[in-house]
């Protein structure tokens, strides 16, 4: 016998029986006597934004119906599961007996909740460190980076980083961005290349080569989090931390230990 778990398409449109065909669905799955409905689901189109909660909550009632056509089949799923992260803190009665929490365990929530509905405990997980490859005195008027986009105001002590956008240091951040360079932030200067970042350290103290600079997490009282990086290129957070690509080396670490 197979588990199934089926989902029910409620309102987002991508996956799913649509809610209006889940009828036909069960009595379609009547002649196969090896399946056992084991789940059904449900995924939220708007559960983060609360000017569209009637969305939601229509989706939810859809759901219900849903249920209770499988139920009058015959069929008693085991597992009965709507909410996402944004669900799961901002609609319990979403929660059914089981949810399916994604980018809040890692602690991306600042642009997924609202600050009614922010969880307390949640610290982002992820971080993105390089370290600087090149210092070098650039003088007032002189220009940095493809198309000249950035012009020295003054005279400037810049750090050249070896990761670009091509690591998912996204280009959108050029003069934008912001890294933390020995406890200081550090602006991105010019534009990002494929595989090189310029950062203006004039004001770091005691800045070195081979210096840790964190693109995206926390080095002692600062930080640059996923959702500030998002807010200033106009996406959302996962997008950013989705966006970190394959070749940029992965550290897993069993507690809160900078990387040395």
């Amino acid at each position: 016998v197979a588990d199934v778990h089926v989902k029910i398409d409620t309102g987002m449109g991508r996956l799913g029986v649509r809610y209006d065909a889940v009828r036909e669905f069960v009595d379609a799955l009547s002649g196969f006597k090896n399946i056992r409905i084991d789940g059904l689901m449900t995924h939220f189109a708007a559960a983060d934004d609360p000017s569209m909660d009637r969305f939601t909550a229509d989706q939810l009632a859809r759901f219900h119906e849903a249920v209770n056509i499988f139920r009058e089949r015959g069929y008693n799923p085991t597992y009965q599961d709507m909410a996402n992260s944004a669900a799961t803190f901002a609609h319990r009665e979403a929660w059914g007996n089981m949810v399916r929490a994604g980018g809040v365990l890692y602690g991306l929530w600042r642009d997924i909740l609202a600050p009614a509905n922010e969880p307390p405990h949640l610290r982002p997980v992820m971080a993105v460190r390089s370290r600087i490859t090149l210092l070098k005195r650039v003088h007032s008027g002189e220009r940095l980076g493809y198309g000249c986009t950035f012009e020295a105001t003054r005279e400037m002590l810049v750090a050249t980083l070896p990761i670009g956008y091509n690591d998912g240091y996204v280009r959108p951040l050029s003069n934008r961005g912001r890294v933390i360079v020995r406890g200081h932030y550090a602006s991105v200067v010019g534009r990002i290349s494929m595989d090189l970042t310029l950062i203006d350290v004039t004001d770091v103290p005691d800045v070195a080569l081979n210096d840790c600079v964190t693109l995206l997490g926390t080095d002692g009282e600062l930080s640059v989090t996923a959702e500030e990086i998002a807010k200033t290129v106009g996406t959302l957070s996962y997008e950013i931390t989705c966006g970190i690509s394959k070749r940029v080396p992965r550290h897993y670490l069993p507690t809160e230990t900078d990387l040395d």
